[in-house]
């Protein structure tokens, strides 16, 4: 497999659309990096009180659409170029060729990823350093690095048994969008509170009504169901992440390893019966 990994870490080097996506992702990020600057010289005139950390992770839940795109060209290319033929032929196994494309397609991920890191760094210079400390913003960049991990593992399993670049394209943003939406269907239950109240238009004038039950609020096992899926949807410590709001991050950690590990052998296992042209 060794083999496979350095030709395709070769090929990787030269490949336009790998130089395409991290330009944007790096331009992106050094824009938002000058907008974010702004919102927090408006948010400190205003009189709020925000930190480096509650900017530097907007980019956070759009990253996998960036994944999403280089995975399904990367290897829609091998199909398209009937590499992954000519890989059989020359006798590498089924499962090798499997995990080198996910081994390389998780590298290049990686890189987008620090490309998208690298672009916020101007804000430890306008803003400031994170008021949450360095140990626990580095355990966000971990977080980062484990949702990567199951993002390109759940693209690469698409990728790996649709052998039509279009299509894989086409189903790994579909993906992405519903993954977005999961995640922010579970988030946003999650975050609703136990007790509401209102204002009423009562005589002539505003008053507070007392606190009723919030019919939305979720509460014992479906509660725990909702954070266990938030968790383990790679989406999900994305959606935290831009919002800061990461309370259990070994747990995502751990989820996070546990479902690439899962998605890769139920790949690798489908990948051995697909019937290659």
């Amino acid at each position: 497999m060794s083999r496979l990994i350095h030709a395709g870490f070769h090929r990787l080097r030269k490949d336009t659309a790998f130089r395409v996506l991290g330009a944007a992702v790096l331009i992106l990020s050094l824009i938002c990096s000058y907008l974010n600057t702004d919102a927090w010289r408006a948010a400190k005139d205003r009189g709020l009180d925000t930190s480096m950390e509650d900017y530097f992770f907007q980019l956070a839940p759009y990253m996998s659409a960036f994944f999403a795109v280089f995975v399904s060209l990367f290897i829609g290319t091998e199909y398209s170029d009937a590499a992954i033929r000519n890989k059989l032929i020359a006798g590498h196994t089924r499962k090798s060729i499997y995990f080198s494309n996910y081994i390389v397609c998780l590298f290049a991920d990686l890189v987008l990823l620090g490309l998208w890191l690298l672009g916020q760094i101007p804000c430890f210079f306008t803003i400031g350093a994170p008021r949450m400390g360095m140990g626990s913003f580095a355990v966000y960049i971990l977080v980062a690095v484990c949702f990567t991990a199951s993002s390109t593992a759940l693209f690469s399993l698409i990728c790996m048994l649709q052998p039509n670049k279009a299509l894989e394209v086409i189903f790994c943003l579909v993906l992405w969008v519903g993954l977005i939406l999961a995640a922010s269907g579970c988030n946003d239950r999650l975050c609703e509170v136990e007790m509401s109240s209102g204002m009423a238009y009562i005589n002539g004038e505003f008053v507070w009504q007392e606190e009723t039950p919030n019919p939305l609020y979720v509460s014992g096992s479906k509660r725990l169901v909702l954070e266990c899926l938030l968790d383990v949807l790679p989406t999900g410590p994305a959606i935290l992440m831009h919002e800061v709001s990461i309370d259990h991050p070994f747990r995502e950690m751990a989820l996070a390893a546990a479902l690439t590990g899962a998605v890769c052998a139920i790949g690798a296992q489908a990948f051995q019966r697909k019937d290659i042209r």
